[in-house]
């Protein structure tokens, strides 16, 4: 080894040895954000999904025959504290209408989650078009 290359290389060690450390530590602080940022975006999900059974349960169908097709209406909604929820139906054909709820959260980052149901109208009753008429919208 030539002379004085041992103190470049050690230098070279030690500032590679720091990057790996403060890229591991930033990879585990993006992790942990992200779980948290899920966990938070899951709590939601029940919010949004009781504001469309409150939606369906509490169906007009006056209002609603009355509503022309390919137009929303907004319902107003309740929420639990600081979580905002917007519940929207859509009339898309004679007896198809398209649900959408919203639930936002408070803090930041704003977290949403989104669910749409499309039901239909069957002797003045809505009922899910299929088995799996929940999804979870982008």
């Amino acid at each position: 080894m030539k002379r004085g290359a041992a103190l470049p290389t050690m230098l070279l060690v030690i500032a590679m040895t720091s990057a790996l450390a403060v890229g591991g530590a930033y990879a585990a602080r993006q992790l942990a954000s992200n779980a948290r940022n899920a966990e938070r975006g899951a709590d939601l999900e029940p919010i949004a999904e009781s504001a469309l059974v409150r939606a369906v349960a509490a169906w007009d169908s006056v209002v609603r025959g009355s509503q022309p097709i390919g137009q929303t209406a907004e319902l107003p909604t309740t929420s639990p504290t600081g979580v905002r929820v917007e519940v929207w139906i859509t009339r898309l054909d004679n007896d198809l209408y398209w649900l959408v709820a919203v639930a936002c959260g408070p803090v930041r980052p704003r977290l949403a989650r989104r669910l749409g149901l499309a039901v239909r109208i069957t002797n003045g009753a809505p009922t899910p078009v299929s088995q799996r008429s929940w999804s979870e919208l982008p």
